[in-house]
Order: C-alpha cells, then structure tokens, then sequence
C-alpha cells in the first residue's frame, strides 16, 4: 500500500493542466528513485545497456530504457495525453483495453495511470522485447500489488505481436522512438498494431512529423516542408505501402527545394521532429529530446548563389531513418 500512495503523490504532478519545470524535475527524480528501490537492481551494470538488435530498428537496452523518465517533459505529456484519451473512452465503453507495446522496465507511462484507474474496469496488455527489462517489469508489478488488476505481461516483439480477437485495444500506446525517428522500431510498431485495429483505436502519439527546416542566424527553427508523417490519415494514403512479395514498408519520396533567400536567414539545415500525442497536447521543437532537432548541413556564407535541393525518404532497416541526399544548383 505504502509504495501504491508514494507512487500516486508523486507522479499526481503529471496530470495537472500546468507545467512546472522545476517541480517536475524533483518530481520525476523521485519517480525514478521510487522505481529503482521497487526493481532492486543496479541497472548501471553492462549487461543492463545492451540493445536488440532486430531487422526492423533496435529496442534499447534496459538502462536507457529506464532513462528515459530523465526526460520529464515527455513524462508529463504522454501522461496528460493517455489521461485525456481515457477519460473520453471511459464514458463511451462499458471496459476498456489498453495495449502498452515497449514498457521497458518500468511502464513508466502508464503505472501512474493504472494506479489512478484502479476502481474502473480496464485492462491492460504490457508488451516488451527485452527479457531483461520484462523480468524487472514482473517485478515492479508484483511489489506494487498489482496482481489484482487485470494485467497481461507479454515478452514479445511489438513489431511482429499479433492482437488476440477477444483483446482488440481500445488504446494504444508506444514510444519506441529518438528524435528524427532514428534507430529505433516507432514506425513498424505502429504499422504492426494499427493494422490489426479498428478506425476508433486511439493510437498515443497520435501524430508524428519530420519537416526539413533551418536553423536561422537568430537561432530560431523553421520548417520548411513536411517529408514524413506517423499518423492514420498517413498510413492510409499512397504514401504508405506495404510490398506484399517482401512484406517490406515503402515510403513516398519527397524533394525539398531550400532557395538561396532561405539559405541566407539560415546556418544549419536540420530535421525537425514533431509530436501531437493526443489532441492538442503537442511536444514542439526542443521541448523534450525526442525533438530535439537533428543537424544535416551547416551552410557557408558561399552558399549565395546556390540552391539546396534535399531528396528524402523514410527507410525501415536494420537502422531506420529518414534518408537524405544533398545536391546543390547554381542560380544564375
């Protein structure tokens, strides 16, 4: 009962409408503290930072996993956002069933929502690849008493997890990502679970876009073209498509052309990530490292009488990412 209250006061902070950096720092060291005494484990230790390595992108290695709550900014949105989206679906549905694919150690996105919901009738499937981060994710679970709810532990590749019929989600939830979408699984699992679904799943985040952008001389970031979005008006477009002979996805191309005018205000291309997590509870430009902008070029001032052309593509490999190639034309 003890760690139950401790964890509800603590991580309370999460779900009010305001933003408090400092609070919220104290607040998600002490999140993390309270987590670690639950784990009892030194996951400093080497055997505890290894990655998978998988054929679609890496699922991080149970320390970084766990590091992930240093982040307080991404903590409390995704908190808020799942927070809203509940009570929405709360009143709509007689129960509910809440897919987290990626918990790492701790299901740090989703305890202080269970804790919260603990009365209502909702079920939860907590999905993780790493045997190491899901043995201590049992651990966690069975020192907060949470056998009581309904919890399904799954040590499984979200990627490749087939939803049962009688447990379609009525919510999901990922954040299996860095920014510019780099190394890691988001886009498959999102792809992987969102197919196997209904149009009224929520998906958390609802919404991520890569746009090419500059960084201007007055350190200011500006968008310049969108070239990739995570979201379902997406995957529904022609600009997903899955190829059914290799059961590979492929993205549209898209070419961003950077005039010499832009050029001039600016001294670095970049890609700039941006997350809509539910509504308009949105993570913008710089506010957490998952959009933290992602530097491409730094630009010369001989770049004067030059235009900057940027062919992109999102590729999911062993290391996914937006692929880009740079060329350059001279304006007469």
């Amino acid at each position: 009962m003890y760690f139950k209250q401790e964890l509800q006061r603590i991580t309370s902070i999460y779900f009010e409408d305001t933003f408090d950096y400092e609070a919220l720092s104290i607040a998600s060291k002490e999140y993390k503290e309270l987590l670690l005494s639950l784990s009892n484990e030194n996951i400093i230790l080497e055997n505890f930072q290894d990655s998978i390595h998988l054929e679609n992108g890496i699922a991080i290695g149970t320390l970084w996993a766990a590091s992930c709550i240093d982040d307080f900014a991404r903590t409390k949105k995704f908190i808020k956002g799942i927070d809203t989206a509940i009570q929405e679906k709360i009143h709509q549905e007689k129960t509910l069933h809440i897919l987290y694919a990626g918990t790492g150690p701790f299901a740090t996105l989703l305890l202080p929502i269970i804790i919260k919901y603990l009365k209502f009738n909702i079920q939860y499937t907590l999905l993780e690849i790493n045997p190491i981060s899901f043995k201590i994710l049992e651990k966690v679970i069975q020192k907060l008493n949470l056998n009581t709810v309904n919890i399904t532990l799954v040590n499984d590749d979200a990627t490749k997890y087939k939803i049962p019929n009688h447990l379609t989600p009525n919510l999901i939830i990922s954040e299996t990502m860095l920014r510019a979408l780099d190394k890691e699984q988001q886009v498959s699992i999102y792809y992987n679970l969102m197919s196997q679904v209904s149009s009224n799943t929520v998906f958390i985040p609802e919404k991520i876009t890569l746009h090419i952008g500059i960084k201007t001389h007055k350190k200011h970031f500006k968008k310049l073209n969108n070239v990739f979005e995570v979201s379902k008006k997406a995957m529904n477009s022609p600009d997903w498509t899955l190829d059914k002979v290799s059961n590979k996805l492929t993205f549209t191309k898209n070419q961003t052309i950077i005039d010499r005018k832009e050029l001039s205000n600016a001294n670095q291309i970049v890609v700039i990530t941006e997350i809509t997590v539910y509504r308009d509870i949105k993570i913008k430009v710089n506010e957490s490292g998952l959009t933290t902008p992602k530097y491409i070029k730094a630009i010369s001032s001989n770049n004067n009488n030059e235009d900057i052309i940027i062919d992109s593509q999102y590729i999911i490999d062993t290391d996914p990412k937006l692929s880009l190639q740079l060329s350059s034309t001279k304006v007469e």
